[in-house]
């Protein structure tokens, strides 16, 4: 009995001494961690941060915090002052004690080719859209998306301003419709088309997140990357159509899809006889 209480007290001793070892090496990896080389200062939020959250209240709070982390393990782009959230709005989810890239953020680096990043030859388009025509901050900078607009009937539009959204025999369909021989026409019916059928999201001002991971009733100011002509027709549709929206298109098809437009039945279509 003493020989297997004796093996026994040994073996609490080795446990022990074993725990106190592993404490002991912890310890000495992070004072290597913290002095064995050199140190950069990053700021971390305290709390989870969740896409299209405005930061200034969080920073009035005190919901971040600066960290000291070794500066080879600094990720590209990471914020180091707490100036740099002032007036910003995450476009994506930040987690707690995580390093915050500033591409998470409204005002994080642009891509190459300007303050915006248009593409040579193009103009960036700005506009204001209706929150949920915007997508309601699912659409972030960078995203490519397609442009419709929606006609309701008995709006006067010039026939040659319809030439840049509708496809000759399309038009041709709207004008036999209308009987209009003018320079001017009444839609006769409500008819939606692509007026672009694939375009870069330059720039975008999401709605701030509130309660219960909803958005605020906001207009969305964003900034599309567009050729001459395809801002000129984006620009008559925002002017003169019933509704502009933008549809999100996937990464493995930023091409888009090349439908034509969607035309409503007349009256007579519908019903079978004359109004």
């Amino acid at each position: 009995m003493r020989s297997r209480g004796l093996v026994v007290a040994i073996a609490v001793v080795l446990a022990i001494v074993a725990a106190a070892a592993v404490i002991l090496y912890t310890n000495g990896v992070k004072n290597d961690a913290v002095t064995g080389g050199a140190l950069s200062v990053v700021v971390v939020s305290k709390q989870d941060i969740a896409a299209n959250t405005n930061l200034n209240p969080l920073l009035e709070q005190g919901a971040f915090t600066e960290l000291k982390v070794p500066t080879d393990a600094v990720v590209g782009g990471a914020v180091t002052s707490m100036s740099e959230l002032r007036g910003q709005t995450t476009t994506a989810p930040i987690l707690a004690n995580e390093q915050i890239a500033s591409a998470r953020l409204s005002g994080g680096e642009a891509p190459q080719g300007g303050a915006l990043g248009i593409t040579p030859g193009n103009v960036g388009l700005p506009m204001v859209l209706e929150g949920g025509a915007a997508g309601y901050g699912l659409i972030q900078r960078g995203n490519t998306v397609a442009v419709y607009a929606t006609f309701k009937p008995g709006e006067i539009v010039p026939k040659a301003a319809l030439r840049q959204i509708l496809s000759p025999a399309q038009l041709a369909k709207l004008l036999g419709d209308a009987k209009s021989s003018g320079p001017l026409v009444a839609i006769p019916f409500k008819f939606t088309v692509t007026v672009v059928q694939s375009t870069r999201v330059l720039n975008i001002q999401n709605p701030v997140a509130v309660e219960g991971n909803k958005f605020s009733e906001t207009d969305v100011p964003l900034t599309l990357d567009l050729t001459p002509e395809d801002a000129e027709a984006v620009s008559y549709a925002i002017v003169n159509a019933d509704r502009v929206n933008l549809g999100l298109l996937p990464p493995e098809n930023e091409d888009g899809y090349p439908i034509e437009a969607s035309l409503g039945a007349s009256y007579d279509d519908v019903v079978g006889v004359k109004a």
